[in-house]
């Protein structure tokens, strides 16, 4: 794989995007999820067309560096989290 100069422009393309979303409503506990998806097509689509193994692990390293190596997934993590603890408290009160 040759790697140009303007490749890393995906990242603060999956920045944006991700950024988008929040704007338009999405939880930010579950914007890194959405710059993983984001990440793994761009991995599959631009970086390795004909590999799809190389380009899931490319769009995990792209969405990672979009939102973090620590806080994206501990944010998914709180939010799932904090998810479920509502949803208890709803349950029991019935």
């Amino acid at each position: 794989m040759d790697f140009k100069v303007y490749d890393i422009s995906v990242v603060p393309l999956i920045m944006f995007l991700t950024k988008l979303a929040q704007n338009l409503g999405l939880p930010k506990k579950f914007c890194p999820l959405v710059s993983l998806v984001l990440g793994i097509i761009a991995g599959i689509v631009y970086f390795a067309p004909g590999n799809i193994l190389k380009g899931i692990i490319i769009g995990i390293f792209l969405a990672a560096s979009s939102v973090g190596f620590y806080s994206g997934p501990r944010n998914v993590y709180q939010g799932c989290k904090l998810k479920c603890v509502k949803k208890n408290k709803i349950t029991k009160k019935r």
